[in-house]
């Protein structure tokens, strides 16, 4: 007879998330960031704008991270699994702040925060993340999909700290 497993002992849930349900909300939320490129003429040949292109599709990706990561029946998880959640987490709740305060015609649902602010927070969420939080090599590719998107928003924000004119560190060395 099989030795019975304990509700606090395992690193998976007795009932994982079922893949197509999973698959189904990621292929939504690519789908949904290339609907809004197509809608707002961001989707063309040569891709001009591709940062902000890739920060929208990042943003629905994000968008149903809280939901794949909640759904991946995992207790612990890694880095980059807390690092979409909070990048969810955050669009989730500056969206809902700003539907509550009546901005809902402004509203740009997949990146409510600016690159410079969400690339901050998430490289303050992973510092924090790298000093006290979950340990070890987890492969996983929710952990994976975290790192890329969270390198990604870090990689924005301080692109857009450093090269954009009449600010930040573009301002300062224009000064000289």
């Amino acid at each position: 007879m099989p030795p019975k497993r304990t509700s606090g002992g395992g690193a998976q849930s007795a009932s994982p998330a079922h893949p197509v349900v999973t698959t189904l909300l990621l292929v939504g939320a690519v789908g949904w960031g290339l609907g809004l490129l197509v809608h707002k003429g961001m989707l063309a040949w040569p891709p001009a704008r591709l940062v902000s292109s890739l920060a929208t599709v990042a943003g629905c990706l994000a968008l149903v991270g809280p939901v794949v990561v909640a759904r991946s029946g995992k207790l612990g998880g890694g880095l980059g699994e807390l690092i979409w959640t909070t990048g969810g987490l955050l669009i989730w709740i500056f969206n809902l702040v700003a539907v509550a305060d009546g901005g809902l015609k402004d509203l740009d649902w997949a990146t409510p925060l600016g690159p410079r602010t969400m690339g901050l927070i998430i490289l303050a969420v992973t510092l924090a993340g790298l000093r006290a939080g979950p340990n070890g090599r987890d492969w996983s590719w929710t952990n994976v999909t975290g790192w890329a998107l969270g390198l990604f928003w870090i990689a924005a924000g301080l692109a857009a700290w450093v090269l954009v004119p009449g600010s930040g560190l573009a301002a300062a060395l224009a000064a000289r």
